[in-house]
């Protein structure tokens, strides 16, 4: 993953480190100027996702949160012992702590629908953008950050609800076809990614021939 919002800077091999983490999509939206319709629109909707699947409990994680934790075990010798799990985070966030099964998987079948809804969306964005006119090599650098975030939450909530699917024997309750579902969109969303630098990199080419 890119991380433009910060610098972080780290001599693990030293054990000495300074880290800023990035602040999120939203970052590029603020820094959105003279864009086509298309590029903002793709910069909305992934700060959007990612605001979604933060708040939803299917991203366990603040961005940069890894970095850190990795950082204070081999700068501090902290453990992460205590740190909630990706499971517990989701049955937190859902008021369903302490729930029985099939309210968990209930729940979890509709937030995969609303999620993969937003995927496919965020998806369908990032071609309309790589397909659009007057872009620029810079502006699909933010572009592809605001992408490369999305995808890191998808990728994460996807080990979520195939953790809570394995939990044990579901039976027909099981959640594969709609967890399969969002990795259709999940890969569409990462073609979307693959075509935007694609187009990137003909700019640049163009630019320097």
């Amino acid at each position: 993953m890119m991380f433009r919002a910060g610098v972080m800077c780290a001599c693990l091999v030293g054990l000495s480190a300074c880290v800023a983490t990035p602040s999120g999509p939203a970052e590029f939206v603020s820094r959105a100027q003279s864009l086509s319709e298309a590029q903002l629109e793709l910069r909305q909707n992934a700060a959007a996702l990612d605001s979604r699947f933060h708040e939803a409990g299917w991203v366990a994680e603040e961005h940069g949160a890894v970095v850190q934790r990795l950082t204070g075990m081999l700068m501090f010798g902290r453990g992460d012992n205590d740190r909630q799990g990706p499971v517990e985070v989701y049955l937190e966030a859902s008021g369903l702590t302490g729930a029985d099964s099939e309210l968990i998987r209930a729940a979890a079948r509709r937030d995969l629908a609303e999620a993969t809804s937003l995927v496919h969306d965020l998806a369908v964005d990032g071609e309309q953008v790589a397909e659009a006119q007057g872009l620029t090599a810079s502006s699909l650098n933010d572009d592809l950050g605001a992408l490369e975030y999305a995808i890191s939450d998808v990728r994460q909530a996807l080990s979520l609800f195939r953790e809570i699917n394995d939990s044990h024997d579901a039976g027909e309750d099981d959640l594969s076809p709609q967890i399969g579902s969002l990795e259709l969109a999940s890969e569409r969303l990462s073609g979307a990614a693959d075509a935007l630098m694609s187009r990137r990199r003909e700019l640049r080419n163009s630019i320097g021939s």
